[in-house]
């Protein structure tokens, strides 16, 4: 899921999808709930952020700053492309990123998996990096040894890297009183506290009137490849058809 993913770009029929994958993850985890909704009738783009899927030095290089750029490009992309209201779906950071684009024009709905608004920690954070370049090497084919002395040498992370990252997913906080649109909020029962104080969070502080909060019983953090998988594609379908783009009114301007 980690390794060689290209962004994956699925035109259909209707109404515009943007996916949006995780921290140290990729396009692949998108794949395949975009291929459900692309199934339906759905224009699905689900694109890798910069520096995922590709090796850990280019991860290392790579800023939230970059990751965000990525994702701006994304909606770009779509809107190039004729669609003027989309739909946003972004898991964990995704959905951190996905609150950001909300304030720009054409958001049709968000949909939000396991995202966080409040403090991870450092060590998590880092441990998240390390789990990738070990995993990373380990389909490459490395012995167990290199990848011992390759995460010696490369570990612990800069710190200031990984304060740029935990203060990106706190300053979503900021974005939360200004979501109006639809939203579909879903969490697995299995995972860690803070996503489920971050879905309270959520939750109370936005003033959307349409908020549909759906949590999966046997799923932890990655929804999208979890055990409640299909129920939650079938869920996200139903959220997507009931608030169907041809009842918006047109933005004064797509940027």
């Amino acid at each position: 899921m980690i390794t060689k993913s290209k962004n994956l770009y699925l035109p259909g029929p209707g109404p515009a999808v943007l996916l949006l994958h995780s921290f140290t993850g990729s396009a692949n985890e998108m794949r395949g709930l975009a291929r459900f909704l692309h199934a339906a009738g759905y224009t699905c783009y689900a694109p890798n952020y910069a520096g995922h899927g590709e090796s850990p030095e280019r991860l290392f290089a790579t800023t939230i700053e970059d990751v965000w750029q990525s994702a701006q490009a994304g909606l770009s992309f779509l809107h190039n492309k004729g669609h003027e209201h989309v739909y946003l779906i972004g898991q964990s950071l995704g959905g951190v990123m996905a609150l950001r684009l909300a304030e720009q024009s054409g958001c049709a709905g968000l949909v939000l998996l396991s995202t966080p608004v409040l403090e991870r920690t450092i060590a998590g954070l880092e441990h998240r990096v390390r789990r990738y370049t070990e995993r990373y090497f380990q389909f490459d084919d490395r012995s167990p040894e290199w990848i011992a002395d390759f995460v010696d040498r490369h570990f612990p992370r800069p710190e200031k890297d990984l304060r740029a990252l935990q203060q990106f997913i706190l300053d979503a906080g900021i974005v939360l009183p200004k979501i109006t649109q639809p939203v579909a909020l879903f969490l697995g029962a299995l995972d860690d506290t803070v996503y489920h104080a971050s879905l309270e969070r959520i939750e109370k502080t936005m003033p959307s009137q349409d908020q549909k909060k759906v949590l999966l019983p046997n799923s932890k953090h990655l929804l999208t490849l979890d055990r409640d998988k299909q129920r939650l594609f079938n869920e996200i379908l139903v959220f997507l058809k009931t608030h169907p783009v041809d009842s918006l009114k047109p933005s004064p301007a797509v940027q």
